[in-house]
């Protein structure tokens, strides 16, 4: 946690010096490709801002993520909300953000503390960038790959593995699959990756 702390220092201290017009107003937006959101939450959190972020990427996704007091309150993207949305959003590596300082009318979906939340959320960061290197794309298609029926009966595979499972068709990509089944893109794609590592599915 002190190394947290330093760091945030040190990145409020560089931000700052970038986005901040005053320090009771923020004016706070920028490029996913370049900056870390989890960094500029930390940021926000640690002023006790109230606002939301609006992220959107240049395929026409949109999401927002709420906070109250510097703890995230809320967040939604398509059909995802609270920590899953959240999951999902700081995962994206392109597109636009912004920060709307200000209180607005919306549900409570979170309520673990932000330094849980981007904790976790920088440990699924770093098993990200492992995952895209191993599956390559997001838009890639898994398929069955060919099992004999004695194999098949050693499959042993978890209800959210079986909620994915029976959404693969060789048509819809893995993306498509994060969206139909409601589970978050990193968790659709870290169950996919093993199901291609014990030679279930393939990928093309």
């Amino acid at each position: 946690m002190r190394h947290l702390d330093k760091r945030c220092k040190s990145l409020y201290y560089l931000y700052s010096k970038l986005f901040f017009k005053e320090v009771k107003t923020m004016s706070l937006k920028g490029s996913l490709s370049s900056i870390n959101l989890a960094d500029i939450m930390q940021l926000v959190s640690n002023s006790k801002q109230t606002g939301r972020f609006v992220l959107t990427r240049g395929n026409g996704q949109k999401g927002s993520i709420y906070l109250k007091n510097g703890e995230i309150i809320h967040a939604d993207v398509e059909e995802f909300k609270g920590e899953d949305a959240i999951f999902t959003l700081i995962s994206w590596d392109e597109g636009e953000f912004v920060f709307e300082e200000g209180a607005f009318d919306t549900p409570s979906s979170v309520i673990r503390p932000i330094t849980s939340l981007l904790m976790e959320a920088a440990r699924r960061i770093d098993e990200w960038k492992l995952l895209r290197k191993k599956i390559g794309s997001i838009d890639a298609i898994p398929e069955f790959s060919d099992i004999d029926r004695q194999e098949r009966r050693k499959i042993s595979l978890s209800t959210m593995e079986w909620v994915i499972i029976a959404k693969i068709d060789g048509k819809k990509s893995i993306n498509q699959i994060s969206r139909e089944c409601g589970v978050n893109i990193y968790d659709t794609s870290r169950i996919i990756y093993g199901m291609v590592t014990s030679d279930l599915i393939k990928l093309k």
